[in-house]
Parts: C-alpha cells; structure tokens; sequence
C-alpha cells in the first residue's frame, strides 16, 4: 500500500507538468489561429474592396451577360426569322458592352465634376461620337433602318446588286455593323455592311410565302416532229412531277401546266414550258427530273424529234438530179 502510495505520488508531478504544457500549447495554437483568422479577413477585406477586384467581375460578367441575352433571343428567333430579332439582339448587347466598359474606365480614372457636365452635353456627345465612329454608327442606322422595313428574313434567297455586282445566296445572319450572306456558287459567306445592304438592289425569291417559284424549261423539235404530240408530252412530263404536282395542289390550281410555241427558229421550232415550285430549290431539282424525263420520252417517241444545227450539202449531182 505504501509503494503504490510512493507511485502515485511521482506521477503526479509529472502529469501537471505535461497538463500545464498542454493549456500553454492550446493557448499559443488559439493565438496562432486568431492571427491567421485576422490576416484572412484582413486580405479578404483588401481584395472585396479592391478596384481591381471589382473590375474583374465586370469584365467577366461580359461575357455571361451576352450568353444570357443569346439564351432568351434563340427560342424568339426560332418562332420568328425576323432580321429585327438579331438586331435587337445586337443593341441589347452593345449597350451592355458599353456600359461595363464605361463603369470599369470610371474605376481607376474618375471623371472629374467639370469633365462630366461636358460629356452630358448631347451635342457635343452626338459631334464625337458622329465624327470618331461615322461608318459604324452608319452601318447601325442602315441596320435598324433594314429591320423595320423587313425586305429580307433570316433564311431567304436574295439576289443583291451592289454597285454593279450581284451576290445571290441565303441570309444566315444580321448584326449591328453588317449582314452575312451565304454565296449559293462557291458557299462562301459574305459579309456586307449594313450602309451597302441598305443602298442596294435586292431580289427576295422568299418575300411573299405564298408565292410560287417559276422556270422556263426551252427546247426545241423538228420541223418533221408532230407539234402537237410533242406539246403533250412536254406537259405531261411536267405535270408528272412531284414538286410541281403539290405546288398545284398547295396553291389549287387544277390548270395543266403551260406549254408554248416559242419561236421557228433556224433548225426547228423552240418550245417553252413553264415549271411552277414552292421554292428556288425545287424548282432547279424539278427542272433538272423534267428534262431528263423529256429526253426519255423523246427518244422513245417514233413521231417527235430533238432539232439540232446541221448543214444539207448540196453537191453537183444533186442539182443535176432536181432539174431532172
């Protein structure tokens, strides 16, 4: 009993020891922490309040702000080609763009009281702003101008003659500045101003829906050829086709298709038919089955013969036979 006592009594001094170290550690750990916790809140401080810090948001909510003005603008256009849509859309981000621009330039270079009443002066605004950015700000008149007038919808063929040269493609898009164009010959995209596109002569092939899209299919048959076989034929290879069968059902013309003595021309007499489609497209798809479904028929004819140029030579003999 007297050992065990002895024992406890040396391991006493010991445990307060390392008790007295422990709150001493605890005490320097809370202190070593409160003075991170300070320095964290301190730099977090610095930087929420940073210039910097700030402009940095402004600049990276840019880009997002135009993302969701993308997201809200795509479901309208899908319901509606409208060229206005897109150059709404283009204002809408324009304006945006300024005025973070505007906000962050303010930030690190603060416009004095005297600066600020000169740059609220609209007319000295509309002269620099008129003078610094005069092809913009015209392209984007012309723009707006484009828009309200609708001579062309997002999708539609056009034929545009700027200063004596015609473009014929597909609107695929309008912007502030310019409208792009997708060239039907090579498929290049086009990016002509707003100011020409507003200036120039434009063909729509799309602007009335309801429409039809027309074509001359020309051809010509011999002198020797039954015209009025060949004139049936011509028709009912045209009526035959699928694309101008439902334009005739779509506009509710039951009248057979047109076909018309031309011209007596040097080798034979030329025939026109007139091919009637929904769109452009059909139309060159339609004209390009016609024809082939002409030559067909032609060739399988025994009283209908293609006209070619060729050349009777008259020989000696010959005259000698037909004064015989």
């Amino acid at each position: 009993m007297l050992n065990l006592f002895h024992r406890l009594s040396g391991v006493l001094p010991i445990l307060e020891a390392s008790l007295a170290q422990t709150e001493e550690g605890t005490l320097l750990n809370n202190e070593y922490t409160q003075e991170l916790k300070d320095g964290a809140k301190f730099a977090w401080s610095t930087v929420f309040s940073s210039k910097f810090f700030f402009a940095l948001i402004l600049a990276v909510m840019l880009p997002v702000l135009f993302k969701v003005v993308d997201l809200v603008v795509r479901p309208i256009r899908k319901r509606n080609a409208s060229a206005l849509i897109a150059f709404l859309a283009g204002m809408v981000k324009a304006v945006i763009a300024i005025v973070i621009i505007v906000r962050i330039v303010n930030l690190f270079f603060p416009i004095s009281g005297i600066a600020e009443q000169l740059l609220m002066s609209s007319s000295l605004v509309v002269v620099v702003l008129g003078f610094v950015f005069q092809e913009g700000l015209s392209n984007i008149v012309h723009g707006f101008i484009l828009s309200v007038s609708k001579p062309f919808q997002i999708g539609d063929r056009v034929t545009v003659t700027i200063d004596g040269t015609a473009l014929t493609g597909y609107i695929r898009s309008m912007g502030l500045r310019s409208t792009t164009i997708q060239n039907v010959e090579n498929n290049a995209m086009v990016i002509v101003p707003n100011s020409k596109m507003d200036l120039a002569m434009i063909q729509n092939n799309y602007l009335e829906s309801e429409d039809s899209s027309s074509a001359f299919l020309d051809l010509s048959v011999t002198y020797e050829s039954d015209l009025e076989e060949a004139i049936a034929l011509i028709r009912h290879c045209i009526a035959d086709n699928p694309a101008v069968a439902s334009e005739c059902i779509r506009t509710l013309n039951a009248d057979p298709p047109m076909v018309l003595v031309r011209n007596f021309g040097e080798s034979g007499i030329d025939i026109r038919g007139i091919v009637r489609t929904h769109t452009v497209e059909e139309n060159f798809a339609a004209c390009s089955e016609i024809r082939r479904a002409v030559k067909k028929a032609i060739d399988e004819s025994p009283s209908v013969f293609f006209a070619y140029p060729h050349v009777h030579v008259v020989t000696g003999e010959d005259k000698n036979e037909t004064a015989s």
